[in-house]
């Protein structure tokens, strides 16, 4: 892991300040690591803020009444949503929360009913 990832987990995790880390910065004259550390916190943001996002993948545009019986599934009514057309799915959606993925595509289905897993 690069160190302005190891400087950004760092400020994210309240183990120190931001001015802490400028003066270190300073005294070792490495404040070139700044802009590299700001994109780490940047992804590091993003990365938190699309794990919280109900990712839901469908062939084709969902209605809103479809969306609230997605996020019904998974549990979480008020969660934001980002909805992604991907046609290789033949049917149905599959949506990723928090790390679980709801599979509710024709290919599972297909693939229940005919024991290949």
């Amino acid at each position: 892991m690069s160190l302005s990832r190891n400087i950004a987990q760092l400020l994210t995790g309240e183990r120190t300040t931001l001015s802490q880390v400028i003066d270190v910065l300073t005294r070792y004259k490495m404040l070139s690591l700044l802009p590299s550390i700001k994109q780490a916190l940047v992804q590091m943001s993003s990365q938190v803020n699309t794990n919280d996002t109900i990712m839901i993948e469908t062939p084709f545009v969902l209605s809103d009444e479809s969306v609230m019986k997605i996020k019904r599934m998974v549990g979480e009514d008020k969660a934001s949503h980002e909805v992604v057309i991907n046609k290789n799915i033949l049917a149905g959606f599959k949506a990723r929360y928090r790390g679980t993925l709801y599979d509710g595509s024709a290919e599972r289905i297909i693939k229940q009913l005919t024991g290949s897993n």
